[in-house]
């Protein structure tokens, strides 16, 4: 049976992603921005839908099912979930701005009463409705959490903004029971409960909705959460012996998509009005403690109700990796797994794979040990592409002297990017399509965004290490292959890794096993070099950019000087020196 997994297919939806399913086997999974170029790219993925179907040598016809995981929704209707008044309210904090609120509704008010509104980019082309299957997006983010994380049991939890769950209600998460292939609903996360709140913050504090998140995280290390821990912890919701308590403005968070309505919202002034008290540090420090003091005290209450000692979870909520170490970090969990795309791109796996079981019977657990799922190109594709810029680029080919060269070639301060095997699944750059530094320059930090990155300036990098040397540099470490947790620098390492780690001492380790073949080489012979089992890995794209897909990106990259020189397949690059 094969089943291809869609996070959305009405052409409006961010991270739009296909997974491809063969007989409950995770063949192909890629997101369209990868193809397209466009970051977050919400159109409907017309080239990583056939990029899916090439990579498993089958037609449109051959697919038995299409599970989407995002059903037709009944948004508006929900906006009165936790009181009447609650939109009212929204509308009236709007004051003038509410005829612009008014432009941002009214398509959404059609599309909900005329659902042919929606652009189903599958009945385009002509696949029949009775293939097309919607799931519920909670479902499908838990399902992508629990059916790849291998374990027998668990409590498995989603938790985001909001999606629609099977009958079209919205609601901000839901958890799950899990053991033996069956999962059981236990309970609902209200949309009032929405974890978009935090959105909010970052908006309020001038970064991007949905690429933002991160950046408050990091942020809020700079600063002292008590300053207006106070201020603030009424507007974020809670949860006591079973019962949401909601924020009676909690619609206003419901515009962060359009930052000029939200700043214009009651709780939006607020926001800008606290940061321009206490200062963005002070004001980010307060919303990421909130956040992991509210999900922990979730969390340690579902254990006084219902037995578990592993936890699975996903949705955008758990991108915070320093939710994640906290979660693990909890006296009665023993095992931790968060899916790699645990924003809404990975519904598309998860909903193909809930529907595999529900289709079969079959249990459709299996461990995730590697999120290699996207495209791969030869070593004579690769040069085809070299040749495109022969008066510009010199090449050597390595092969298997390719790991010792980059690893020689860090130690003497180079910035190496690397484009090796199948993309990888998700928003992280795990050794598929990475730049790569010597971790123990402090300096590294600053001559990668100079001439790359651009990121904020209170950004970390993050470090690659070997599984079987983690313990030596991260304390209380555990496999992480996915770099969706974060752990406290060991004590005296820190000089060690001085570029790759957070001022508040932490790292978001990515873990590298053997069977990364290339990739783990090249660390154990940099070890060899220096005694650091580490090196310095960020994601392979100029800021502003998808990470790099085609060959093709990465030697623009490098013609482009952001980086010195360009592992790729089998080769070494650099830049032709003009004579």
């Amino acid at each position: 049976m094969i089943i291809v997994g869609l996070n959305d297919i009405a052409g409006a939806h961010h991270n739009s992603s296909v997974a491809l399913i063969r007989d409950g086997e995770i063949i192909f999974g890629a997101s369209e921005e990868r193809f397209s170029r466009i970051k977050f790219d919400m159109n409907f993925p017309d080239q990583a839908l056939q990029a899916a179907l090439k990579f498993a040598n089958v037609s449109l016809q051959d697919v038995d099912y299409f599970a989407v995981g995002y059903p037709p929704s009944s948004f508006y209707l929900d906006l009165f979930c936790r009181n009447f008044w609650d939109l009212p309210r929204t509308l009236l904090g709007l004051g003038h701005h509410f005829f612009g609120m008014l432009k941002y509704l009214v398509p959404n008010f059609k599309k909900m009463y005329k659902p042919a509104l929606r652009q189903n980019g599958l009945q385009k082309m002509h696949v029949p409705d009775a293939k097309i299957v919607y799931m519920d997006h909670h479902q499908s983010h838990a399902a992508s959490a629990y059916r790849c994380s291998g374990f027998p049991d668990c409590l498995t939890i989603s938790m985001d903004g909001f999606g629609p769950n099977g009958s079209g209600k919205n609601i901000a998460g839901q958890v799950y029971a899990c053991a033996a292939g069956e999962m059981t609903l236990l309970e609902d996360i209200p949309l009032y409960a929405t974890a978009l709140w935090y959105s909010a913050f970052t908006v309020c504090l001038g970064l991007k909705y949905m690429d933002g998140e991160g950046k408050t995280m990091g942020l809020a290390a700079y600063g002292d959460p008590n300053v207006c821990y106070d201020d603030i912890k009424d507007m974020v919701f809670r949860y006591n012996d079973g019962v949401w308590k909601g924020y009676p403005f909690w619609i206003d968070y419901i515009m962060v998509p359009r930052d000029t309505i939200l700043m214009n919202t009651a709780s939006g002034r607020r926001i800008m009005a606290l940061i321009d008290r206490h200062g963005q540090e002070n004001v980010a420090a307060a919303a990421q403690q909130l956040l992991e003091e509210r999900i922990l005290s979730f969390i340690e209450q579902l254990r006084k109700r219902y037995h578990f000692d592993r936890i699975a979870l996903a949705g955008g909520t758990f991108l915070n990796v320093k939710v994640n170490k906290l979660v693990r970090e909890l006296p009665f969990v023993n095992e931790v797994f968060v899916h790699p795309h645990a924003s809404d791109g990975g519904t598309a796996i998860g909903s193909a794979l809930q529907l595999y079981h529900e289709k079969t019977g079959a249990p459709a657990v299996q461990k995730m040990v590697d999120s290699d799922l996207g495209v791969e190109y030869t070593d004579a594709e690769i040069e085809a592409d070299l040749r495109l810029f022969d008066d510009k680029i010199e090449w050597q080919l390595l092969d298997g002297q390719l790991p010792d060269y980059v690893a020689t070639a860090l130690t003497e301060g180079k910035v190496i990017g690397w484009f090796q095997g199948r993309e990888e699944w998700g928003p992280r750059a795990l050794g598929r399509r990475s730049v790569l530094a010597d971790p123990r320059d402090p300096h590294t930090r600053d001559k990668i965004n100079s001439q790359m990155k651009n990121r904020d300036w209170f950004m970390p990098f993050a470090p690659s290490c070997l599984e079987d040397a983690g313990h030596s540099h991260f304390k209380n470490f555990c496999p992480t292959p996915f770099m969706t947790l974060a752990f406290d620098v060991v004590e005296g390492k820190e000089k060690d890794i001085a570029s790759a780690i957070h001022v508040d001492n932490t790292a978001r380790v990515h873990s590298v096993r053997p069977d990364n073949e290339r990739y783990y080489q090249t660390i154990a012979r940099f070890h060899e070099k220096t005694g650091v089992p580490v090196i310095l890995n960020t994601s392979f794209n100029k800021h502003g950019l998808p990470i790099v897909h085609r060959p093709k990106e990465a030697i623009e990259h490098l013609l482009w000087g952001c980086v010195h020189e360009l592992a790729i397949g089998s080769y070494i690059v650099r830049k032709r020196i003009a004579h």
